[in-house]
């Protein structure tokens, strides 16, 4: 069985044209999705987890440094604070 050009350039143009119709449906579908509600809570709640993420970062190296900080004055040595023989 022979294959013609034309059956060929046929064939290319269906595939071609069917890929982008294909392609066209899905970006429509994306941009529907990417603007409904489930969409921007999803994006939003994503948001959401990143911002609670930095703030436990946040908090974390706050408790540490105040951990520090009370080690630091039950030892007896206060950060900023010189220890002076009463002269004056």
């Amino acid at each position: 069985m022979e294959i013609h050009l034309l059956d060929f350039l046929l064939g290319l143009g269906f595939g071609l044209g069917l890929g982008l119709a294909l392609i066209w449906l899905i970006i429509r579908v994306r941009g529907w999705l990417g603007r409904s509600e489930a969409g921007r809570l999803a994006a939003e709640n994503r948001e959401l987890k990143q911002r609670l993420a930095q703030k436990d970062r946040h908090v974390s190296r706050m408790l540490t440094e105040t951990e520090r900080l009370a080690e630091k004055l039950a030892q007896g040595k206060v950060p900023g604070q010189e220890q002076s023989g009463g002269g004056g």
